[in-house]
């Protein structure tokens, strides 16, 4: 397997977009493999530390590059003896911990189908992904085992349960599995489209539908090293995104590996604190992360002043996803946490190929962000026409690009769906202006037609974001006889801040005279929490549902906090 020139599809030191997209080409191996890619190609690397992991009770352990390999050659054989084989699906119910990294290194050596199953999942969550992917087996920590064994007697393809860590009664071993097994392993030649990760969306509209690609989607991810201002030497990366999800997985993990950084892995048993992480970030000396808009919002809510409370902060640049990310956070990272800040879009089905890169040109404040190098990019028609510069359409990216999903799982209506002639549709409307800049206008289900206006709620929220009594907020069309749907914010405001009417007015008038008069949220409901996905996305399409349900209910005295001009 060669490597030659593979990551230098980053182009080094470009004096612009149009110099690194000139630059660029594409030069993946036939038989990529990522477990190479990650670990083996790194031989000058074997005794530097390729992971940093601490938990919650006190464990703190750091693996060497050359380790890794080990052991993930170790785990490979085990799986081998264990019957599994390329092309099986193999579960990870597990956190960030060493276990999990080498068990998808194992699995890409293998041939065989990592599947990330996020352990915040409850029985019926998991019992669905595991019966639908047909997984032969599956990783988890010991205090899931009970969680498994509810399912188990409905998954018959499930052979082999493996604890993480020593003996447990019911299971295998993750050690003794390791210590028994050689550390001698030849993988066989793969193909770069093979499939080896198989990922479930979190499935806010109808069932998870899973997710498949190919280990081309890591060789193609230069979009990490464009986000991070161009990954170095002395780098440490963290970011507290869970592993079972493509975001921490890839842009957290596997987009780090390939290019000598280290990682950092923290356990934790309890809720997400913002203040432990920075003090993580303190302590490790921790150049890169990545974070969500929902993170930089809970941080900015409990720790003020980052940098005067944690002075050896080495953050040099964020790149931040997940969602459209407001102006206002924008400013509050760079003047309080004090690094590069670049926004990076991607989904489930096709990561990272649009961004910024401050090292490159200086972000404006409220694009996306264009379209990294290598990667085709259109705003396109429902009938797969590309649009001119400034006319809202689906975003489009090309069915070839490396990291495009390959289809889903059981079901290639799905894929149809997704798919206009050469280009995959994100379902995410947007308009692009001259320079290439892309603008999330909202997705193409969440767009609300107020007054023969299309009004997309991510451009309110983020307007919503910059007055000082907002923390969280999400907005939706809900029916209105007048004006066919009208706007609705459900806001959940700072920490010391009391919800009032007159309140309501002030945050109404706010949005009105930033944005224009009918994008101004008809009606605000102050709200304790809103309801998200597992990832850390709001869940408009629940908002919504609510409120059609109510409205249509028989008319009831109202309770709780709102405001209707």
């Amino acid at each position: 397997m060669g490597f030659e020139g593979l990551r230098e599809q980053t182009v080094a030191a470009p004096r612009s977009w149009a110099d690194a997209r000139a630059r660029h080409q594409w030069r993946i191996p036939p038989d990529y493999n990522i477990a190479a890619d990650c670990i083996d190609r790194h031989q000058e690397l074997r005794d530097k530390p390729a992971l940093y992991y601490e938990d919650d009770r006190g464990r703190r352990e750091v693996y060497s590059f050359g380790r890794m390999d080990e052991l993930s050659r170790r785990f490979a054989n085990a799986l081998r003896g264990l019957g599994i084989k390329p092309g099986d699906v193999v579960a990870l119910h597990l956190p960030q911990m060493p276990e999990t990294a080498l068990a998808h290194l194992a699995l890409y050596r293998l041939g065989a189908i990592a599947l990330p199953i996020s352990r915040l999942f409850a029985a019926d969550g998991l019992r669905y992904r595991l019966k639908h992917s047909e997984a032969r087996a599956i990783l988890v920590e010991p205090e899931n085992l009970a969680k498994v064994e509810s399912v188990r007697a409905e998954l018959p393809a499930l052979r082999h349960v493996i604890a993480a860590g020593p003996a447990q009664a019911g299971a295998l071993s993750f050690d003794d599995l390791v210590a028994r097994a050689s550390d001698q392993f030849t993988m066989e030649r793969g193909s770069v489209e093979n499939p080896c990760v198989l990922l479930y969306t979190s499935g806010t509209a109808g069932e998870p539908k899973g997710v498949v690609h190919g280990s081309r989607f890591v060789a193609g991810y230069n979009g990490n090293d464009y986000a991070h201002n161009f990954f170095g030497p002395g780098d440490l990366y963290y970011s507290p995104a869970d592993w079972a999800w493509i975001g921490g997985l890839l842009v957290g993990l596997l987009g780090v590996w390939p290019h000598g950084v280290p990682v950092l892995a923290y356990k934790s048993s309890g809720r997400f604190d913002p203040e432990l992480m920075l003090r993580l970030m303190d302590r490790y000396g921790v150049t890169l992360s990545l974070q969500t808009p929902t993170v930089i919002k809970q941080l900015r809510e409990v720790v003020a002043h980052p940098r005067q409370k944690f002075p050896g902060l080495k953050l040099r640049c964020v790149s931040c996803g997940s969602e459209p990310v407001s102006p206002e956070l924008v400013r509050w990272m760079k003047d309080e946490v004090g690094s590069a800040f670049n926004q990076l879009y991607g989904q489930t089905e096709a990561m990272g190929f649009i961004g910024d890169c401050s090292a490159i040109e200086e972000p404006k404040l409220g694009p996306m962000g264009k379209a990294y190098p290598g990667h085709q990019v259109a705003v396109v028609s429902d009938e797969g026409v590309a649009l001119p510069p400034g006319e809202v359409g689906q975003l489009a990216i090309s069915r070839d690009d490396p990291v495009v999903t390959k289809g889903f799982w059981k079901n290639p209506e799905a894929m149809a769906e997704r798919t206009i002639g050469r280009w995959f549709v994100t379902g995410d409307l947007v308009y692009c202006d001259d320079q290439g800049y892309l603008y999330y206008k909202g997705r193409a289900d969440d767009v609300i037609k107020t007054s023969g206006y299309r009004v997309g709620p991510g451009e309110v929220e983020a307007k919503l974001i910059e007055h000082p009594a907002v923390a969280i907020c999400a907005v939706v069309g809900v029916p209105e006889e007048r004006r066919g749907e009208a706007i609705k914010a459900f806001i959940k405001l700072r920490t010391g801040v009391e919800p009032s009417s007159g309140l309501a007015e002030e945050i109404r008038r706010f949005v009105k005279t930033r944005l224009a008069a009918h994008e101004s949220p008809h009606e605000i409901e102050f709200v304790s929490e809103l309801p998200m996905t597992l990832t850390g996305k709001i869940k408009r399409k629940e908002l919504r549902q609510r409120e059609i349900e109510r409205r249509s209910a028989p008319a009831k005295p109202e309770v709780g906090t709102s405001s209707k001009p």
